[in-house]
């Protein structure tokens, strides 16, 4: 019930009567209470809310002249069916969380989309506004967004600038990062993040190719320099010492993004060299599909001549591409779950200490495109003591 999530922002030097009416306010201007939906009575606020009785009629009677609530005897009280200021289109905006969306290319399908649209649904019901801010790499960071008046907090989305978050620290700003940094080494962190466990799912992916046979693999892992692909280059070298292999295994190649072109691209590189791997770690699902559509171009087949795995398992537009990708299925909304939860207790409880909450993915979704390889037979066209490899069903 949304009176649960109820909460008086006591960090306000006001009077817990006034703290009530804006928040009803703030609910009421954003959609949370319905024009014409019927309040809880005096009693149940009180057990609801933990407020005395003169503090719910006090805060009440506030919105009742401002004509936000209507006192209606023996039947309760409601929302008001045309709220003031509608009229004449001078309402007052509620308060705005700005997302920051860090050196991020595309939205459309990808797990940022239903970040954004997650956080907007839950800061909604909150009552707050989301605003978007895209900041790609060669421009200058959004300083500006730390002196809007109507700027609440941050939510720092993507591959994240330590200044801005140290500077909204500074500012008393309210600052969450979803994601991790744009630099690959971190050093000590001291902000509130929410983050998958990169290092551990990329080494659950490696293993998986070393499992099945192979022993050249090519590792595609981007942005360069940032704190996601340094993350992943790790987990792969701890599969690899695990299975007490050197890095010969490896060969690592780093695109400028993530994105299906990035993969295209990579793709070319790799299956272009004379001894060319038999299996392909993509940092992502993108890279993944542009590297099979290089593949198919040159006239390789996926699962037949070669192995790949991805990461993120999400589908573009909600349609399964083919081939099915075996991959880490990635949890956005559990992301978007912990952020908002973290900002919201940041506003309501400055100084509290910051933490870290990594969310843990630990199973590999199994696709088309990863497959058991072994040497071909004598009587094939290979000779029998050649190290190439082909992939069998």
């Amino acid at each position: 019930m949304k009176w649960n999530k109820f909460h008086l922002d006591t960090a306000k030097n006001l009077p817990l009567y006034q703290l009530l009416a804006d928040q009803l306010r703030q609910w009421i201007l954003t959609g949370v209470l319905a024009p014409g939906e019927k309040l809880p009575g005096s009693r149940e606020l009180q057990k609801l809310l933990h407020l005395s009785a003169v503090t719910i009629e006090n805060g009440l009677n506030i919105l009742t002249k401002e004509q936000f609530l209507l006192r209606r005897p023996r039947c309760g009280t409601f929302v008001a069916e045309t709220l003031p200021g509608m009229a004449t289109g001078m309402l007052e905006p509620p308060g705005c969380i700005y997302a920051v969306l860090s050196n991020l290319k595309g939205l459309v399908g990808s797990y940022w989309w239903i970040i954004v649209s997650g956080l907007e649904q839950q800061l909604r019901k909150a009552g707050y506004r989301l605003c978007i801010h895209q900041h790609e790499a060669d421009s200058p960071l959004p300083e500006e967004l730390l002196h809007y008046k109507d700027c609440i907090g941050l939510l720092l989305c993507g591959y994240n600038s330590r200044r801005l978050a140290e500077k909204a620290k500074a500012a008393n700003i309210p600052v969450v990062l979803i994601g991790g940094l744009d630099e690959e080494d971190s050093g000590d962190v001291d902000f509130d993040m929410v983050m998958h466990n990169d290092r551990e799912r990329a080494m659950i992916s490696m293993a998986h190719l070393l499992d099945l046979g192979h022993r050249r693999i090519a590792v595609v892992t981007a942005p360069p320099h940032s704190q996601f692909a340094a993350r992943q280059k790790q987990g792969v070298m701890d599969a690899v010492a695990t299975y007490g292999l050197t890095g010969e295994t490896i060969t690592f190649f780093q695109p400028e993004g993530l994105e299906y072109e990035d993969g295209v691209a990579v793709g070319y590189e790799i299956f272009c060299r004379r001894n060319r791997p038999t299996a392909v770690y993509a940092g992502n699902d993108f890279l993944a599909y542009g590297i099979i559509a290089a593949a198919e171009k040159l006239g390789l087949s996926t699962g037949r001549d070669f192995s790949i795995i991805g990461c993120g398992g999400i589908n573009v537009c909600g349609i399964p591409l083919k081939p099915v990708l075996t991959t880490t299925v990635s949890k956005p909304e559990e992301s978007v779950r912990i952020a908002v939860e973290k900002l919201l207790r940041q506003i309501q409880e400055p100084g509290r200490p910051n933490s870290t909450t990594v969310v843990r993915v630990d199973a590999i979704c199994y696709g088309e495109t990863t497959r058991i390889y072994r040497q071909e037979s004598a009587s094939g066209a290979i000779l029998v003591d050649s190290d190439r490899l082909i992939a069998v069903p």
